[in-house]
């Protein structure tokens, strides 16, 4: 039985549907979750959601968030975030050179720090988006 899911930013509804699987970045590690799992609450990494429905897989990029894991529903919800399709890997390496110029500038700044990681998430996502599109 599959469970609810619901992937949130701040300014849309990302993804909605039921999902057999799922995986995340949290905070201690990767993490899976299946129908019946669990409750959860946890914060997220940036990084890539994966939702599996039967054989299909949808992915979305997330700069962070939080994930909330109930009997029948999983939420996750995050400031910021795009569907994995949307991701341009070009767009994705500007922006990483840009926050690495920023965090050599400002060794200390925990902002330069978070943007950096960010921008290096996005492009991780990127190159796996452009592989699963050639395969």
């Amino acid at each position: 039985m599959p469970i609810r899911v619901r992937v949130l930013a701040s300014d849309q509804p990302l993804l909605e549907g039921e999902a057999d699987f799922l995986t995340f970045r949290g905070a201690d590690g990767d993490l899976g979750v299946l129908p019946q799992h669990a409750p959860l609450l946890t914060w997220l990494k940036p990084g890539e959601v994966m939702v599996r429905q039967g054989d299909g897989e949808r992915h979305v990029f997330l700069e962070g968030g939080f994930l909330e894991v109930l009997p029948d529903l999983v939420t996750v919800a995050a400031e910021r975030g795009q569907l994995s399709s949307e991701l341009g890997l070009e767009a994705a390496e500007e922006a990483l050179r840009g926050a690495q110029e920023r965090a050599s500038r400002d060794p200390e700044s925990p902002v330069a720090a978070h943007l950096f990681e960010v921008a290096q998430a996005r492009v991780a996502a990127a190159q796996l988006q452009r592989r699963r599109e050639r395969d």
